[in-house]
């Protein structure tokens, strides 16, 4: 009979689908305890710095890194999840905008047309950090007092 195989297919498509979303949500473990792939035990001890390796790809990363630590660190609540989603994405938003503007300017640019370009890059970056200002004022007021302790404590060093 053709349709089982079709119906085996499609259960093992969907199998798939749902494993690399929570592989994609909660860093390859599937659960709350499966951690990150690829993290080594002393990487928030000891920080890759000065070995060439630093790029705004993994500087990127160190962040989203972060913002998952801190995340089960403050303990968010499924009420408080929509909320830590917009703050995460803003976030992330800004981090990954950054190398963009580390870059060279390109040699054909007049000294007026790199500065304006400079100026649209700042304006960028701060509409960008009005975005993570906002997003976080939000998530603080839903917020126990020892998660804002918390917050308070380690939210600083994620903030690119």
């Amino acid at each position: 009979m053709m349709n089982r195989p079709l119906q085996r297919f499609a259960l093992a498509a969907a199998l798939v689908a749902v494993s690399g979303h929570c592989f994609a949500q909660f860093g390859g473990g599937g659960g709350m305890g499966g951690g990150r792939r690829g993290t080594r035990p002393d990487s928030t001890t000891s920080p890759r710095t000065g070995d060439g390796l630093s790029t705004p790809a993994t500087a990127s990363g160190k962040i989203r890194d972060k913002l998952y630590d801190l995340r089960v660190q403050l303990m968010i609540t499924p009420e408080q999840s929509q909320l830590w989603d917009r703050f995460s994405d803003a976030v992330w938003d800004m981090a990954s905008r950054a190398g963009m503007t580390a870059a060279a300017p390109p040699d054909d640019l007049t000294a007026v047309q790199f500065a304006q370009q400079r100026a649209m890059q700042a304006q960028d970056r701060a509409r960008r950090t009005q975005a993570v200002s906002d997003a976080l004022s939000k998530l603080y007021e839903a917020m126990t007092p020892e998660q804002r302790h918390t917050a308070d404590q380690s939210l600083p060093a994620v903030i690119p």
